[in-house]
């Protein structure tokens, strides 16, 4: 399989994308407004010719487009190490694969990304930086990582708003099996912070449409143990709380003020993500 680095190239090459535009201000040509000069602001920045009728020092403030700080976040769980055939891939391996493909787009564009990597930790953090480096960086870092038997990926996402020191976008990369609760509260956090935040659910199509055929061992989440089944047995069952859980989790990226976006290892990452990434980068 193609390096991590040459993935991510081959994903982005022929994908255009425009400069975004951001309510964050700052010196450029779009007037926004006038504010009074304070202590602090650049000398050169009073508009004179105000002064000279108002008696007033002044300030121009302008609509910027601001540098774009995203942190690109990947979850680590074991849930994340499923594959249901060959040739797919992993959802690991998928959504590490996204992320790097975006790291790639925002580098291309200038703007700057960074990294965490969550498993029972958060076991990897890059701040966001616009270096040409940062791109290999995170690729090296995420090429590295494989699923953790032990998480708290909900618990340790909360914990990233302490490292995040300014308003980022926050692309989350899980299949997002955690209590909804726990999950609620983290989004909900990250919004007061002044965070926006899109979630990438990366899910096998087996976990989708659930055309196992097999016969094969199936975790009893409430017991606890492994016990062995036809999926015939509980497809039914199995797609009526997979439908309930997707609405939820659904619920609580909007209710929140996030977008969220499902993803399947049988797409192409850029093809799926293409027509939304137009809009939204």
């Amino acid at each position: 399989m193609p390096t991590l680095a040459l993935r991510a190239r081959y994903l982005v090459e022929g994908f255009i994308s425009g400069k975004h535009r951001s309510p964050l201000t700052g010196h450029s040509v779009d007037f926004s407004e006038y504010r009074a000069y304070q202590t602090g602001d650049e000398f050169r920045a009073i508009d004179w010719r105000l002064y000279g009728r108002t008696n007033r020092l002044s300030i121009k403030v302008y609509e910027d487009e601001t540098q774009l700080n995203a942190c690109l976040v990947l979850d680590c769980s074991a849930s994340l190490a499923y594959q249901s055939r060959e040739p797919l891939m992993t959802k690991l391996d998928y959504a590490r694969t996204c992320l790097a493909a975006l790291s790639l787009l925002i580098k291309r564009q200038g703007d700057a990304s960074g990294l965490a990597i969550i498993s029972d930790d958060i076991d990897h953090y890059l701040p966001a930086s616009a270096r040409p480096s940062r791109f290999y960086e995170t690729c090296q870092r995420l090429d590295a990582i494989e699923a953790s038997p032990d998480s708290a990926f909900a618990r340790n996402l909360g914990r990233l708003s302490e490292l995040l020191k300014q308003r980022s976008l926050v692309v989350i990369a899980s299949d997002f099996y955690e209590e909804p609760e726990h999950l609620l509260r983290v989004l909900n956090r990250l919004r007061f912070d002044g965070h926006d935040v899109i979630g990438l659910q990366v899910l096998d199509p087996a976990e989708i449409e659930f055309d196992l055929e097999e016969p094969g061992q199936f975790m009893d989440l409430e017991q606890g143990q492994m016990i062995a089944l036809s999926p015939e047995e509980i497809r039914e069952s199995y797609l009526q709380h997979f439908r309930a859980f997707q609405g939820e989790l659904r619920r609580e990226f909007v209710d929140a003020g996030f977008e969220l976006i499902t993803l399947r290892t049988d797409q192409s990452p850029m093809e799926a993500l293409s027509l939304y990434l137009a809009r939204r980068l």
